[in-house]
């Protein structure tokens, strides 16, 4: 087929739109969603897994954007990061890693990192292990600086989880492994270049911050009048230590994007090692435990050798997914395809619109080009980070929101002649309250939608109705009317 008979298509993912019709605690049923919902009757849909194991992670993990981006991406399972560390772990690779070399043996190390159950950005169990290799390696000491979550997990489960973490250091027999500090995620975990909030976090794990003594008290009062302990106020414990000059700080998230900015800032001030490749050029490549592993034969790279011009397009918050994750994690320009401008970030809270207006603006533009063989890759992100307020309220109004943008792109699909894939990276919408009734913020293992819309007078057959964010891709590319390697999970679809 020569490239100027090749169809246009959108592959638009709705991040956070996992499927539950329970309108006491879901923002993307019929109510909010009419329009999606109808699409659904018209022209068939099928249901995806994008959590635990069919996507790479662990029995009953929720899925997240980074996952979810690389499995469509790829077409098929990966191993995920934190299987990756676990495994380096069992293994012993992490214990052998150079990237220990430029260590002083004789001095203290630090160990910060999400203090979570998610897995999302970062693993409890993950802070433990760096921490048990520390006392192999020879450390005379090493002080733990957990950064409380409460967005990838529950809001309000920092107190158990601090109770595990003081566990687990206590079975781990070493009375030189020791909790030194305790803040909000908030601090470390920008990704915006809200400096402000990075230095914070610095200046706390450096002892420049006065902060008070940690209890559970504080932590339960604060609980009680806020969101979260994602803002919770940097606190010191017994026995712990700050991060000196000349000291080293493993940083334990196994995702880049929220842990880049404090890597940059601490680098001037210790010796940082980082679990995966980091942005800002934040930390070298010898001090980084598990680099990254770039995945070829992915959607991008059949798209790239067939011709097809691809746009991508999100607000920022998301922008690196339908970039660098589905991709397969390659940084260089062939992968990325052809760009447009950053949407920049809206502000979140009291905004559930975000910046969908911009990037309505954006997405007319794009389908208005007539010229044939383009891909347009989109990230509605309002879905996940309207959710992770965990406000019934203002995810059904992102909700809303996210329906009345679909219309006007199947309207603008329909004019200009663009196929039209929507699916999603993993639920979180859909599940707002949780069953005890309280406001639920994090990621749900919900199934999420995969809707396949022709509008070059071809019909969709549905081959299953269930299946995986694995299928996306080779579906996606069977509405392109292009084959698919045998190494991608099958397509859901045929075109009639």
């Amino acid at each position: 087929m020569s490239l100027d008979k090749r169809p246009k298509a959108v592959l638009m993912i709705l991040d956070g739109m996992g499927l539950n019709e329970d309108p006491k605690s879901s923002a993307t049923t019929a109510k909010q969603m009419p329009y999606v919902h109808s699409l659904m009757q018209q022209y068939g849909y099928a249901r995806l897994h994008a959590s635990g194991t069919p996507v790479g992670l662990d029995e009953g993990k929720a899925g997240n954007s980074e996952v979810g981006h690389l499995t469509i991406g790829a077409g098929k399972v990966l191993l995920s990061t934190l299987a990756r560390v676990r495994e380096g772990y069992h293994s012993g690779d992490w214990e052998q890693s150079s990237a220990w070399n430029n260590s002083d043996f004789s001095k203290p190390l630090h160990v910060a990192g999400i203090l979570s159950d998610a897995g999302v950005h970062a693993h409890w169990e993950t802070l433990m292990m760096a921490a048990d290799l520390g006392i192999k390696k020879g450390f005379p000491a090493v002080y733990i600086h957990a950064f409380l979550d409460g967005t990838d997990s529950q809001a309000g489960t920092a107190p158990r989880m601090l109770a595990e973490l003081q566990q687990a250091i206590k079975d781990n027999g070493s009375d030189k492994i020791i909790l030194a500090s305790v803040m909000g995620r908030k601090w470390s975990a920008d990704r915006a270049e809200n400096w402000d909030l990075t230095e914070y976090c610095r200046d706390a794990l450096m002892g420049r911050i006065e902060g008070k003594a940690f209890s559970l008290e504080d932590l339960e009062q604060h609980l009680a009048n806020s969101p979260s302990e994602a803002d919770f106020p940097y606190a010191f414990l017994p026995g712990g230590m700050p991060v000196a000059a000349g000291e080293t700080l493993i940083l334990t998230n196994h995702r880049a994007d929220r842990i880049s900015q404090l890597a940059k800032v601490m680098n001037d001030e210790c010796h940082v090692i980082a679990m995966v490749e980091l942005k800002h050029e934040a930390t070298p490549i010898e001090d980084v435990f598990f680099p990254t592993l770039p995945l070829n034969g992915g959607l991008i790279d059949v798209l790239n050798e067939q011709g097809f011009r691809t746009t991508r397009l999100s607000e920022q918050c998301k922008f690196p997914h339908v970039t660098y994750f589905i991709n397969g994690m390659q940084a260089d320009e062939s992968a990325k395809g052809v760009e447009v401008a950053t949407i920049p970030d809206a502000e979140i809270l009291g905004n559930p619109l975000m910046s969908i207006k911009l990037l309505e603006t954006e997405m007319q533009k794009i389908m208005q080009d007539e010229t044939a063989g383009q891909v347009l890759i989109v990230n509605v992100p309002n879905l996940d980070q309207v959710g992770h307020q965990g406000s019934l309220d203002a995810a059904s109004k992102a909700g809303v929101a996210v329906d009345a943008l679909v219309r006007k792109v199947v309207a603008w699909a329909k004019e200009h002649g663009w196929q039209l894939l929507i699916t999603a990276d993993h639920g979180n919408a859909d599940v707002m309250v949780d069953p005890q009734g309280r406001p639920m913020g994090s990621h749900s293992s919900n199934n999420v939608p995969m809707l396949a819309i022709p509008f070059d007078g071809k019909t969709v057959q549905w081959k299953k109705e269930t299946g995986v964010l694995t299928n996306v891709a080779a579906s996606f590319l069977t509405l392109l009317g292009t084959d698919y390697p045998d190494t991608m999970s099958e397509s859901l679809i045929t075109l009639n």
